[in-house]
């Protein structure tokens, strides 16, 4: 080829790149908004930063080599502790909150992670799985296997903080104080580890692995007991097995009851309070069976048997599972007075919220005959009564008006419990509420003429399986507010049963020293649901030959707390009868 051609070929090869370059340009010009033409800018995506979690997991000591997983919003992650149970989780794209579990071995723990900017922290140790457990409503385990986007919603950073502050108080309480000036969710933890000493949140993890054991409970049974108490447990996860509250459960027990801890009891006596309700505080040093009265003064409980006791005025006292207790006291007038007695609790008019079954021994008439009544209310969160069908002879029942509910009131009183303000009728009274271990919540009213009445939340009664024998501790308070006769023991066992009518049959003891039973038939959920009727009056013959007339009885049975209320209207006298024992 010549000189000529070669030059020639290759302008040509040049006007070829040219165009090409041109119209590629063209291209991106026209793609980029460019040449005034207008146009959409391609914004590439924001890079999102990795979620660095950090932490230390100890039980008293450092967990170490444990696993950590981590659930975000979004995001998960793992990672295993150091040595020193620290632990460092890289979550791409991750954001809180976060909800961590910790394995080591049997062990396993969880927390949460709500704040802390670019740098956020979590410890887990019991305290941490506690606190979930009081802001879940529900085992740490299951919340964490079922954290979603409505979970994670859920969980601010207020809402867990107010968890972990209600923690340390129960814990404190139980005698284990976690006040240390940190804070227990995200502070810092020195775990011990070998030579390394724990430093002051680590010793407390030790001495309430020291009280857990002392106490005679687990770690598992303690959450149980914070999530089925918190406020934010579905009605659903509440158990009618009784048990004490979470901070009893690590309180000192008495020598002969596992039920009857230390602490602040509140005590209500059904008696005529003059200016105001028969009720206050009494203080418990249960290893000490010691108890400083409403009044002051120091008073000596002689143990007669497992979880009974008699009292400085010569009554008895009966406590049960679940804590609540009966006794007899004096009050005003000649005669001992009924009284119960229950751990003292803080509780919010929110908590109130519900609908309840009641029975009641009152007057509805100024100067009137004291008699037994029943009722079924409901209480909106804010305390206001918003229906109410009352029963003045416990089976005629008359719906109350609308325009009158919103005049009784429930309203949080200073010196403990809250105060029923009627304003319709025009007096106030003072109730009560208690949340046993399994989380079912029973309100006690009194005024202060001796008027008392029980509520429980109202839960359709179960007929009782076939065999099943129940001892009960009885206190029967008469038509003057006195309780003359001592408290008794009665036992029977279930004979049959139908699960589909309710109905079922029993053999009840009248003679302790032979054994010799009556037969007694009983229909739960009448006269109206969560009620126990027993047919009456009927003559019957017993397993000895003898004979007697089975009384009428409307009982009030209180899921959870191991304890009835009944009313027996041929005689016009109110029971209360907290369960001995039960076995099947």
């Amino acid at each position: 080829m010549n000189e000529r051609s070669e030059n020639g070929a290759a302008r040509k090869t040049a006007h070829r790149f040219e165009a090409l370059t041109a119209i590629s340009a063209a291209v991106l010009l026209s793609a980029c908004g460019g040449g005034g033409g207008g146009g959409t800018t391609v914004t590439p995506p924001p890079v999102v930063p990795n979620l660095v979690l950090t932490g230390t997991a100890a039980t008293g000591a450092a967990l170490a080599g444990a696993t950590v997983d981590a659930k975000c919003a979004p995001g998960s992650g793992t990672a295993t502790t150091g040595t020193d149970g620290s632990f460092t989780i890289t979550i791409p794209a991750g954001a809180l909150p976060c909800v961590l579990r910790a394995t080591s071995g049997a062990v396993v723990l969880h927390s949460a992670a709500t704040t802390g900017g670019a740098a956020p922290r979590a410890n887990i140790t019991p305290v941490t799985e506690l606190a979930v457990a009081r802001h879940a409503g529900e085992l740490p385990a299951a919340y964490y296997a079922a954290f979603d986007g409505a979970r994670a919603a859920a969980l601010t950073d207020a809402a867990v903080q107010a968890a972990a502050t209600a923690t340390v108080d129960t814990l404190k309480a139980g005698g284990v104080d976690f006040n240390l000036g940190v804070n227990v969710l995200n502070g810092p933890l020195v775990a011990k580890n070998g030579a390394v000493v724990g430093d002051a949140y680590d010793q407390r993890l030790d001495a309430l692995k020291a009280a857990i054991a002392a106490a005679g409970v687990t770690l598992a049974e303690l959450s149980q007991a914070v999530a089925s108490g918190s406020p934010a447990a579905p009605v659903a996860n509440r158990s009618d097995v009784a048990s004490l509250p979470a901070d009893l459960l690590l309180a000192p027990a008495a020598p002969n009851c596992p039920s009857l801890r230390s602490g602040r009891y509140r005590i209500i006596v059904n008696a005529d309070g003059g200016t105001a309700p028969e009720t206050g505080v009494i203080t418990l040093n249960a290893p000490a069976l010691t108890l400083v009265n409403t009044e002051g003064a120091t008073e000596q409980l002689i143990e007669t048997a497992p979880c009974t006791y008699t009292n400085a005025d010569g009554g008895e006292v009966f406590v049960n599972k679940a804590g609540f207790g009966i006794t007899r006291v004096t009050a005003t007038g000649p005669s001992l007075r009924g009284a119960v007695f229950f751990p003292e609790q803080a509780h919010t008019v929110a908590e109130l919220a519900g609908e309840y079954n009641t029975l009641a021994f009152d007057r509805t008439v100024t100067n009137g005959p004291i008699h037994m009544t029943s009722s079924t209310l409901s209480i909106s969160a804010t305390g206001t009564l918003t229906a109410l069908n009352f029963c003045d002879d416990l089976r005629i029942c008359v719906v109350s008006t609308a325009a009158n509910l919103p005049n009784v009131t429930f309203t949080s009183n200073a010196a403990g419990g809250f105060n029923l303000n009627n304003a319709t009728a025009g007096y106030v009274s003072r109730t009560f509420a208690y949340r046993a271990g399994g989380g079912e919540l029973m309100l006690v009213d009194l005024a202060t003429p001796g008027h008392i009445t029980f509520m429980a939340r109202n839960v359709a009664a179960v007929a009782l399986p076939v065999g099943r024998i129940r001892t009960l501790w009885n206190l029967f308070l008469d038509s003057t507010y006195s309780a003359p006769a001592p408290i008794s023991l009665s036992r029977s066992t279930i004979t049959s049963s139908d699960a589909a009518t309710g109905a079922y049959t029993r053999a009840a003891v009248q003679n302790f020293a032979t054994g010799a039973t009556r037969p007694e038939s009983l229909q739960a959920n009448s006269l109206r649901s969560g009620y126990v009727h027993r047919t009456g009056p009927v003559g019957v013959v017993h397993s000895d030959g003898t004979a007697s007339t089975v009384a009428e009885f409307i009982a009030l049975p209180f899921r959870g707390m191991d304890f009835s209320v009944l009313a027996l209207p041929a005689s016009n006298q109110f029971g209360i009868s907290p369960l001995q024992s039960s076995s099947n």
